[in-house]
């Protein structure tokens, strides 16, 4: 299993790069609920991001560009990767 720092920065140059394929698989069926339900704010525009680890399988991921929109993640294994399960506009 990749660790989860590692999921988390590729997670974020996925959305960086528009990488939608990619993303599919970072979602639990819950996590991807309240994804849906935070893109009515927009979709993310942005050509860098920086990751705060807050400790307890959380994060949140700056996206940066014109404006820095903060998203905040709570991730759990399922199988043998990580998954986003929680998140949201912070």
């Amino acid at each position: 299993m990749a660790d989860l720092k590692e999921t988390q920065k590729r997670h974020a140059q996925d959305v960086v790069s528009g990488n939608m394929a990619g993303l599919m698989g970072d979602f639990t069926p819950a996590g991807m609920s309240k994804v849906m339900a935070m893109m009515a704010a927009g979709p993310i525009t942005a050509s860098s991001f920086e990751v705060e680890d807050l400790g307890n399988n959380e994060a949140v991921i700056s996206y940066i560009g014109d404006t820095t929109r903060k998203v905040w993640s709570k991730w759990t294994e399922v199988g043998d990767k990580w998954q986003i399960d929680d998140v949201a506009l912070r």
